[in-house]
This record gives C-alpha cells, structure tokens and sequence, in this order.
C-alpha cells in the first residue's frame, strides 16, 4: 500500500491508485545481465503507472525518473549528508536568506549556461505557475531573489525554513533550462537539464517505456555517479508480475509488497523510497459528523483500543514502525520517552476514557478507505469495535478525493509521505492547511511551537522545540492507529548494489553496480 506523497506533493490527489511504485529491473540485449555484449552497463526500472509528463515543475513521475536528465542543486547522500552538486555551497547569511554559490562552466543540453539566472528563472516559474505537483511548493515561500553574480544567488524568504537545503535535494531543487520553460509544455515530452541522461527520442514510445542515454557533455561524468550507460523506464500495470519475474530470474531488483520474498535476492529496508510515508486514520475533530470526535478523550481512547505494532506486524509483515499518532520514530529529533510510552495498547484505558467522555456504550462512525487498504482499514474496525465503537468501511478509488473532500466522513485512511524534515512534516499534518485536515481546523500551540521552531537557529534548541510540539500533537490525537511505513527493496547482489539515503527520494544515484 504505498503512500502518496505528502500534503505539498499530493494537491492533484490522494493518488494512492495512481502514484507511481517503483519496481526495478536490470537488463541488457534481452537478458538479466546488467552488462551487455559491448561491455556497457544498462539500467532498466519499470513503473506502475506511466508519468504523464516529464517537466519537474508539473511532475507526475517517479523521483527516479527525473534523476535521468535532470541535476538537483544540492545531492542527499545514502549516508544523509547534504553534498554539493550544481550548487557548490550554501548558508543561511540571516535566518530568511539563504545564499547558494553555484557551479561554473556547466551547461544545459539545449546549450543554455546554468547559471544564477537559470536558478532565478526556475524559481520564478514555479511561484508564478503555484507548482505544487511535488516539493515545489516549499518555493512558495520565496519572497525575493537577488542575482549577485553569474554564481550567486540570495533567496529571502518570508518565514525561515531551515530544511530548504534538503529540499534542494528533492524535486525542489531540479533545474530545467530557462529557454525551455518558455514553452514549458514540450518539456512533458521533451526534458531539457544539464543531467546524466539525455532523452531517446526513437527509442522511446511514450506511456509504454522512456529510454535514456548518456549525456556525453556531461559536467560530472568523471564522478561516477551515475554507472550505467542506459537508463530505461518501463511502465508496467501489475506489481505481482514483477515480483514472479524476479522469482523466475528475469529481474535483478524491485520494490516488495509486504510479506513478499525473492528467493537468493538481498533485501533493503529504508525509510526512504515510494513505499515510505506516513498511514494511519485522520480524524475530523471539530465533530461535525460524528460529535463524539470533538472530544480529545474520545479520540485518545481510540487510539489506545488500537494494537498499532499487532497491525504493522501482520498487515505490513514488520516494513512498518508503529508511532504515537505523529510522524516521530526513535532517533528523530522529536522522539522522547514521554512520546515513545504514550498510546500503547491498553483496552482497560480507551474503556475508561470513553465513559468519563460519555461515551461508555460507544458510537458509530463511517470510514473512507481504499480498497488496497482494507485489511489495514478493517483490523482497526475491529479493535474498535472490541470498545463499542462500530466503524463501516466505505472503499472508495476512483473518487477518493472527491469523497475526502466532500467532508462528509468523520474519519478516513491517511497515506502522506514524509520529508523527512520534521517541521516541514508537521506543517503538512497539523496545519490549517494539511491536506487531511478536511474541516481546515488549527490547534494555536501547533502553530506557534512550528513558528518558533523555524526562528531557531541553534540544533538542540531546535530539537527541544520539536519534542515539546511531538508530545502535544500526540496528546491531540489527530491521527490513530498510526505508522511508519518502510520501502523494502529486494536486489541481486551480484548485479547491483542499492544504498538508499534516510529519508526522502531514493534517487537514481543510489543504484550503483556492486562494490
């Protein structure tokens, strides 16, 4: 059940039907041989669901997909550290400026100079277009640009937002050709980047497979970063077929759905990648359907009548890490002892709760699922109803929007990736304008413990922040039954090696022939 990206991604749609999953396969001339008869090395990755354009700033694609042609300013490590790639170097001059040196001498393949003007232009395009398609509406909190020189570039922004560097990581930070975006819808067809790959035009035929080669004015084909010689994206519509060729020896790596094995295949299991995120149940808490929800109590008993490590257990086979109603795990910067002992299975408690609410003989309530989360959607129907409260679960797909945003359902499946940045994340859960908020509702301490968050400079300060506002969301039970959801790559070791980074995109760097 893979997530949709999260609130800033997901704009066009809880798209967990039409989001692509990723599934990767090596080949050449044919064979599962990641070397072909040349000596060339040759990636193949296949898609569920065709991209329906290739332009970043209107991006239906998988991460992978805009790695082949375009660069982003910033790279993010396997090992989370933030390295230079087009921007060369970066810092905050004041909390809401952030200064990014560039890279000479680098050009697009249409022959464009990237320069501090390109990266104005994109910025520009994606403000003025509202790009929210991917993290490009974190860009919507530009409020200003200054081109200094040909390398240099200040964005002032409205409200500081330490994680723009990370993003730059992200879609946010792929660069696109000033000249093209003037006609900016060839680019769904037709990418123009300074990237690794170039687009094969005759080779591809589009919604079927995009074939890439080589960039051979490449600025960075000396870094080795990009190992193989052809990339190509397959698109393909079911992903058990995939996981039988890769039984059958046909593939050398692809996503896993839970519970699923390939025999003699490695597997890596990340919190980055397409089938990451966050899931759960949002709630609408102001009980405009359903009263009962408008009690904090009511909503902590549910989550306490809730066996979240059973489900992740048995519905996700273990790929999932159960969480106390927010995004937090161990080792992020807000997990504390208070967070990590709160919302565990306690049937006598919600019990408890309930009655002192009023609600000691239960309630019922309607859910808005979908049809691939319904094993997820009716063991959480069943714990609650072990306390009196009926839940029916209506599946919907082709118009789960619609149905979320009618705002009849007082309650409803969440499926959000992460960023990873835990203020950014926050801000797309718990904010008047999270996507699943769907009565636009705002907790003031929420708001006011992100806004000092984002003011502070000094890391543990920062943290501390960041425990105290994990702890209050928490408390407010906004989501229940929660978890983290893990990307589980399975991959033969002999062909390819896969290093995923901590969190966000796994991107096409991150594949790499085997040490």
């Amino acid at each position: 059940m893979p997530p949709t990206p999260r609130t800033r991604i997901i704009r066009g749609g809880v798209a967990a039907c039409g989001a692509l999953t990723l599934t990767v396969a090596l080949s050449a001339c044919g064979s599962s041989d990641t070397t072909g008869s040349s000596g060339t090395h040759n990636l193949t990755l296949t898609l569920t669901g065709a991209p329906t354009s290739l332009n970043p700033w209107n991006n239906r694609a998988g991460y992978e997909v805009m790695d082949a042609p375009y660069d982003t300013l910033i790279h993010y490590g396997s090992d989370g550290r933030l390295e230079p790639w087009l921007a060369t170097s970066w810092k905050f001059t004041d909390p809401k400026t952030l200064e990014l040196k560039l890279r000479e001498g680098v050009k697009f393949t249409d022959g464009t100079a990237f320069d501090a003007d390109a990266v104005k232009a994109n910025f520009q395009f994606a403000i003025d277009n509202k790009s929210g398609a991917s993290d490009q509406e974190f860009l919507q909190n530009i409020g200003g640009m200054d081109v200094v020189d040909a390398t240099t570039v200040n964005l002032h922004l409205k409200e500081p937002n330490p994680a723009l560097p990370y993003d730059f990581s992200q879609f946010s930070g792929n660069m696109v050709s000033p000249k093209a975006l003037t006609s900016p819808k060839s680019l769904d067809t037709a990418p123009v980047g300074t990237g690794p790959y170039v687009l094969d035009k005759t080779a591809t035929r589009t919604g079927l497979s995009y074939v890439f080669k080589r960039n051979p004015d490449y600025w960075a084909k000396d870094k080795k970063a990009f190992p193989f010689d052809k990339v190509t994206y397959t698109i393909a519509t079911d992903p058990t077929a995939a996981t039988n060729a890769a039984k059958a020896g046909q593939t050398d790596t692809l996503l896993l759905n839970p519970g699923d094995e390939v025999p003699a295949f490695k597997t890596v299991t990340s919190a980055a990648g397409s089938n990451s995120g966050f899931t759960g149940v949002w709630v609408d808490i102001t009980g405009s359907n359903q009263k009962a929800l408008a009690d904090v109590r009511v909503r902590q008993a549910m989550n306490y009548a809730i066996d979240a490590k059973k489900i992740a257990d048995t519905v996700y086979s273990g790929a999932a890490t159960p969480v106390s109603a927010v995004p937090v795990v161990k080792g992020d910067p807000g997990y504390s002892d208070k967070l990590a002992s709160a919302y565990t299975y306690d049937v006598a408690k919600a019990k408890s709760l309930l009655a002192a609410a009023g609600y000691a003989k239960g309630f019922s309530i309607k859910m808005l699922s979908l049809p691939i989360a319904d094993q997820y959607a009716q063991a959480v129907a069943g714990y609650l109803k072990a306390v009196g409260i009926t839940v029916k679960v209506e599946n919907h797909s082709t118009d789960l929007v619609q149905q979320l945003q009618s705002g009849t359902f007082p309650v409803g499946l969440l499926l959000q990736r992460l960023t990873g940045d835990l203020g950014q994340d926050f801000e797309g859960l718990f904010t008047a304008n999270a996507f699943f908020n769907v009565k636009k509702t705002s907790d003031p301490k929420t708001d006011s413990l992100l806004q000092e968050a984002a003011r502070t400079t000094d890391t543990a300060a920062r943290n501390g922040i960041y425990q105290t506002l994990a702890l209050h969301a928490a408390q407010q039970s906004w989501f229940l039954g929660a978890l983290e959801l893990k990307t589980v790559t399975a991959y033969d070791a002999k062909k390819l090696s896969v290093s995923p980074p901590p969190r966000g995109q796994v991107h096409l760097y991150s594949y790499q022939l085997p040490s």
